[in-house]
Order: C-alpha cells, then structure tokens, then sequence
C-alpha cells in the first residue's frame, strides 16, 4: 500500500508548471519493528510516471522532458 507522501510544483524547459505527487510504498516486516520505507513513485498529477534525476530534477517518462523543482530563469532583453 502506498502512502501518500509529498507534492509540488514542477516546471518544464519552456516555463510550464506541472503538479507532482511522490508516494513511497512500505513493507510489512512481520516480526521486527513494524512496515518500513518501500519505493518511492514520482507522477504528474494526470498519472504520468516521472523518473528520478537527482532529488530537484525529473524526467517525465512519456515525452523525455526534464522537469525541476526550480523554474528557469529568464534572460532579460534590453
């Protein structure tokens, strides 16, 4: 069973934002000290997958877009 765990806001490489949800399975250890931290699934909120890169940065499985926790900034035009 999976717990729900954390969600944020993503954004992509042209600016869009996306919501994100992380749930983190646990174990049933019968007999130790109770369940315990299982995988942890990053998805869009429409249920895309998204693969872990690092802990800002994510990779949406459908499309190959990098997504970060940290929106880009944009360059100033004078």
């Amino acid at each position: 069973m999976a717990d729900f765990m954390e969600s944020f806001w993503l954004y992509g490489e042209d600016g869009s934002m996306h919501r994100a949800h992380i749930s983190q399975d646990r174990v049933d250890t019968t007999g130790l000290e109770g369940p315990t931290p299982g995988l942890k699934t990053a998805r869009l909120q429409d249920g895309t997958h998204l693969e872990f890169v690092d802990e800002n940065t994510f990779r949406n499985a459908v499309t190959g877009e990098l997504l970060s926790r940290k929106a880009k900034e944009r360059k100033k035009t004078v």
